[in-house]
């Protein structure tokens, strides 16, 4: 059975149809950070490198993450090998056993959470911090190598904000 383009594509239609408030969004947390980047220039701190981690990895006991992310990734993987296929081939067409073929897939989903819980969230939230480390730091050496242009750069996302809300109200 085929799926209509709606089924296929419906984030990317959510997505296109948010795009202004996304993107007003984004220019609104922009020139906050950069308005306290230049307030850290105002009062006169030298640029230093800075590890800075936003993001922490949620516990063990938030189970709903650690199971959509596990089918999200490894377990979406698992079903386009055809690995479910194959044991409900194998157990259930050819032997009839449905309990055996649900424990299997038990244990294999308490193992894709385990390793989710031990090597794949905690990679994927260090690459992401140290991100936003980078960007931090690139941005901060940007506002202390150039004051006057971030300066701009605050009045203008500023001026497009208030802009666009002039416009949504007429």
């Amino acid at each position: 059975m085929k799926k209509n383009n709606w089924q296929m594509n419906w984030h990317k239609q959510i997505i296109l149809k948010n795009a202004k408030e996304i993107i007003g969004s984004g220019i609104t947390y922009l020139s906050i950070a950069l308005v306290l980047l230049l307030w850290r220039f105002v009062l006169g701190f030298e640029f230093q490198w800075q590890d800075v981690n936003p993001l922490s990895e949620p516990s063990i006991f938030v189970r709903s993450f650690y199971s959509a992310f596990t089918f999200a990734t490894l377990g979406s993987l698992l079903y386009l090998i055809g690995l479910y296929k194959g044991l409900h081939d194998i157990l259930v067409k050819t032997f009839g056993l449905w309990e055996i073929y649900n424990s299997i897939k038990a244990i294999i989903w308490l193992l894709l959470m385990y390793i989710s819980y031990t090597y794949l969230v905690p990679w994927l939230f260090d690459t992401l911090n140290a991100g936003i480390s980078i960007l931090f730091n690139v941005a901060n050496l940007f506002l202390y190598l150039l004051p006057p242009v971030g300066g701009a750069l605050i009045l203008s996302a500023t001026y497009y904000l208030l802009k666009r809300k002039l416009a949504l109200k007429s």
